[in-house]
């Protein structure tokens, strides 16, 4: 490293074909060797940053260039030296724990933005990297239901995870987003099966209730639903129970309600895009596998796996 530099290049300005290969151009020119490099397009507003190790000699000649290029391109460039120990305690960092923060939403508000970065600070977390993972929404056409999802890269140990779980799920109810948080891994990025619980989750109700509705017991069941929801009996007994209180009802009641369910918004296309990728799909169905074979028949889901007990 006696003979070399350390250097970052930040280039900032209007995106075009072919930027990116007339820099690269350049640096391979001077046999420089690229340590790390990073791009971002916001509104076709380019932001790149390449971080270079290139022999002193050849140094004043790569900066040179640079500037020329950067001139015809009209583009601004700027040049920082990097020393050996930041360089080291750059690359000892990458040691640290990896996470993905996936935020979703109708819209994604500053506020909103600002909530999730103060939660990562709050956790001793860093942010390594934001990106778009929804498509850009027409300001002129906008859609009935729009979607905005972001995807924060983190790196760090969270200071206590049940914690920062729990204030994801509060800013879910007070700042209309959802929020997952979970390891970057090879597992993350490899997965290939999916499990969607029923109720309430790919439709928005719970069965049992509008089965109680047609059977007019509604408001029972609904009082045993909560007693099992504050923990003062288990899944089996509140589910035992509920079911006694059904006793009677006629079954062809249960295709009407099949064919009137209120699936989530956006499952269709979720079924399809999951479908086409290869993903293998369950559904967990807390007893009435009539409506998940009716479901599971509808967008030929893999299997259904009753559940059993409080998880």
């Amino acid at each position: 490293m006696t003979n070399e530099e350390l250097m970052l290049v930040r280039i900032t300005g209007e995106d075009r074909p072919g930027l990116t290969a007339s820099v690269m151009g350049i640096l391979s020119k001077y046999d420089v060797n690229i340590q790390d490099i990073g791009q971002a397009d916001i509104h076709s507003t380019l932001s790149l940053g390449i971080l270079i190790r290139v022999h002193k000699e050849k140094s004043g000649s790569v900066m040179r260039d640079l500037l020329f290029k950067a001139s015809e391109l009209n583009v601004n460039i700027k040049f920082y030296p990097v020393t050996i120990d930041e360089y080291e305690a750059w690359v000892a960092r990458q040691g640290k724990n990896r996470y993905i923060l996936t935020v979703l939403g109708r819209r994604l508000e500053a506020r909103q933005i600002e909530a999730v970065s103060q939660l990562i600070k709050d956790q001793g977390l860093n942010i390594d990297g934001i990106q778009r993972l929804s498509g850009r929404a027409s300001i002129m056409h906008p859609r009935e239901k729009n979607r905005a999802c972001i995807q924060f890269s983190v790196r760090g140990t969270p200071r206590d995870k049940e914690a920062l779980h729990a204030e994801l799920l509060k800013m879910s109810s007070e700042l209309e987003i959802d929020g997952s948080f979970q390891t970057d891994n090879m597992y993350r990025r490899m997965r290939r099966l999916i499990c969607f619980d029923m109720d309430s989750t790919l439709i928005q109700a719970e069965v049992i209730d509008e089965l109680a509705r047609k059977h007019g017991v509604y408001d029972e069941v609904a009082a045993i639903t909560a007693s099992a929801m504050r923990g003062e009996i288990d899944f089996k007994e509140s589910f035992t129970r509920r079911c006694k209180l059904l006793k009677g009802l006629d079954v062809s009641v249960m295709r009407d309600i099949a064919e009137n369910l209120p699936f989530t918004e956006g499952l269709d296309r979720l079924m399809y895009v999951l479908k086409k990728y290869g993903y293998k799909i369950a559904i967990l169905s807390g007893g009435f596998t009539f409506f998940g074979e009716y479901i599971q028949k509808k967008y030929g889901i893999d299997c259904i796996c009753q559940r059993t007990g409080n998880r």
